[in-house]
């Protein structure tokens, strides 16, 4: 057996990605004891403008807190969780206190994409241990027996060769480490990876005003063409009230004549898909028509070469589990490392086969849920409103699946 050890190989561990994942996974490896360095194709400031709004669970938030410190994230706290299925009388409401009734928290929270890369990145600046190498794109990760060679593109390693020292034993050209963590893109986009791939779904998305909900709740609603999601969104200056994130899923020739839609006409249909008990339409902002990739990587590991998050998996966005799954990744990969540093081979093995309930659990849910809502058979029809309407009487039901939603499979 190859009983590698870290610290025995040259460059330490790359993490592959400046993205959310990537940077909260370096430090978390430098917290651990280990010298991790991030390659990043983009300058800093590339992710500034991202509106993407993403979803935290508590089990993320309590993660990244502590990372980054007295930094400043603006952030929408989620109070309760309103799921209900059009034209059905089943609904439910999953609330912060059914987990902790004597100190019930937020179930989560929302941040736009931008400002969590920003205040990571300048956390991650000021960890010890961790380096940023950006602009940087890696062309190819080439494995060896006992290292992984790292190849910059070809103009940016022309590009990153004015950060060279002369003292640097690896020049931008080729960089040696022990271990290649890919913590972005998609397992489609992955040279030789063995993925799956289901229906890719569309969704609509933009941002609304509402007049009804409480400050604080967000929506799942499920509809015959697909889910429908409004999320608080972090208030920005010039707002004039509190906003919601729209993501509207649907087949792709919906999704494309709603885009087309004038704004009267759309407002029509999105308050009929809403329906009029759960919020009323006062203001939709220009909206946009997106593909939703599902796809998964089989295997996560391959001798010296670790895939999380969306490298690994990308996700139907129902639940927004896709984040708080790849930190889970990441908190898993650094644990096992920390726990077998002498054995890198039994640590990678062990990582694997705990994330593997995790994974599957949370990508079959996220997997099938739309269609199960989706589907007309009476049967089906049936049991979706006694599923809904049970999680409601039963303060138990209701518990465990948000624990489920908020921290994951129990490894």
């Amino acid at each position: 057996m190859d009983t590698t050890r870290i610290h025995d190989t040259p460059g330490e561990i790359a993490v592959l990605g400046g993205g959310p994942i990537g940077l909260a996974t370096a430090m978390l490896l430098a917290r651990a004891g280990f010298a991790p360095t991030v390659y990043d194709a983009r300058p800093a400031q590339a992710a500034r403008a991202d509106r993407r709004l993403l979803a935290l669970s508590r089990g993320t938030w309590q993660v990244l807190e502590p990372l980054l410190g007295t930094r400043a994230l603006p952030i929408a706290p989620i109070i309760d969780v309103h799921v209900s299925s059009a034209g059905e009388f089943g609904t439910t409401l999953l609330r912060a206190a059914d987990l902790d009734r004597r100190s019930p928290e937020p179930l989560g929270a929302t941040v736009f994409y931008g400002d969590l890369v920003t205040a990571l990145a300048a956390a991650a600046q000021d960890e010890p241990g961790v380096s940023l190498r950006r602009p940087l794109k890696i062309e190819r990760v080439l494995q060896r027996f006992d290292a992984v060679d790292l190849q910059p593109a070809a103009e940016a390693a022309l590009a990153a060769s004015a950060m060279a020292t002369p003292t640097d034993p690896n020049p931008p050209t080729t960089r040696s480490v022990a271990l290649a963590i890919h913590a972005e893109g998609s397992p489609a986009g992955q040279s030789g990876a063995d993925h799956r791939s289901a229906p890719t779904a569309w969704a609509i998305t933009g941002e609304l005003s509402l007049r009804g909900p409480q400050t604080g709740t967000a929506f799942e609603r499920f509809t015959r063409e697909g889910p429908l999601a409004l999320l608080p969104a972090p208030a920005v200056s010039g707002d004039s009230g509190p906003r919601w994130s729209l993501v509207w899923c649907m087949d792709e020739a919906q999704a494309q004549r709603r885009g087309a839609l004038g704004d009267a006409a759309f407002r029509d249909e999105l308050q009929r898909a809403i329906g009029p008990r759960i919020a009323q339409l006062t203001a939709v902002s220009p909206r946009r028509v997106v593909p939703l990739p599902q796809q998964v990587r089989d295997r996560i590991v391959e001798h010296r070469v670790v895939w999380i998050g969306n490298a690994a998996q990308t996700l139907h966005p129902v639940a927004g589990q896709g984040l708080n799954l790849g930190l889970r990744d990441a908190l898993t990969l650094v644990d096992c490392l920390r726990s077998s540093r002498n054995d890198l081979p039994a640590a990678l093995a062990h990582y694997a086969r705990r994330r593997a309930g995790d994974r599957t659990v949370v990508r079959t849910l996220t997997r099938w849920m739309p269609p199960l809502f989706a589907t007309r058979a009476l049967p089906v029809a049936m049991a979706r409103t006694l599923g809904l309407t049970a999680m409601d009487l039963l303060p138990p039901l209701r518990r465990e699946w948000a624990r489920l939603l908020m921290f994951g499979v129990r490894q």
